[in-house]
């Protein structure tokens, strides 16, 4: 009877260090993402979020959050901050449409429909690629052009692990809005830990030396705060 009373307990208190490191990680990436004055914070925040996360999911959670964030967020910044700019040029365009779509809207034009299509494919496809730059960029270090081929590419040759995203983040931004008090807390952490995984597991399907490959021999998914090896390619 106390085993099984020490094995509920157990299961509660790993239940609840997951939780708070969620909530810890997304804190984080907030943080990040202010200090590199939002433009050249929110992937760098992103990427080192996303490492976490993947320790997180691979059951070795760190035990300095906010040590191995700073490790993380320092040692590719600049890079990541490279890695960015044709998301915010994407994120710029969407602004643009926005603005012309409602424009035309109240004018009552049929173009609006169209302006509406567009506003739609380009948005979720730059969601996709964004999340796939930052996923590639947790295990990968590689030239930004490499990476913003494969980060474009990747949703496109993988239409079930586009839609399966797409699916899952939706239902996931529903039952954030339901419980309206879990967006500051765990605002960009859950969809980040959501897209790693799913992204994460094509990419293992792509690349033989990944850890979690049935080729490989560690499949422990440890990700390391500096990745140093060259992307796979697409």
């Amino acid at each position: 009877m106390d085993d099984y009373a020490i094995g509920w307990a157990g299961k509660v208190m790993q239940w609840l260090r997951f939780a708070i490191a969620l909530v810890v990680i997304n804190l984080l990436f907030v943080a990040g993402s202010i200090a590199g004055l939002l433009v050249l914070g929110v992937f760098p925040a992103a990427t080192a979020a996303a490492i976490l996360l993947g320790r997180l999911r691979a059951g070795q959670p760190s035990d300095r959050l906010v040590r191995d964030f700073i490790t993380a967020y320092r040692a590719q910044f600049w890079h990541l901050a490279v890695v960015a700019i044709p998301f915010w040029a994407a994120g710029v365009l969407i602004f643009l449409d926005l603005v012309a779509f409602q424009t035309v809207a109240l004018a009552g034009s049929p173009v609006s429909a169209v302006l509406l299509v567009l506003l739609v494919v380009v948005s979720v496809g730059t969601l996709l690629a964004a999340l796939s730059a930052i996923t590639i960029c947790t295990r990968y270090r590689d030239s930004a052009r490499s990476i913003w081929r494969y980060a474009f590419v990747l949703p496109f040759v993988s239409p079930v692990l586009s839609l399966t995203l797409i699916l899952s983040l939706g239902v996931l931004t529903v039952a954030l809005f339901q419980f309206g008090g879990l967006i500051p807390l765990i605002g960009a952490s859950a969809p980040l830990f959501l897209a790693g995984w799913l992204i994460d597991r094509r990419l293992a399907a792509l690349d033989t030396t990944h850890p979690a490959h049935g080729a490989a021999r560690n499949a422990d998914g440890a990700l390391p705060l500096a990745p140093l090896r060259p992307a796979a390619t697409a």
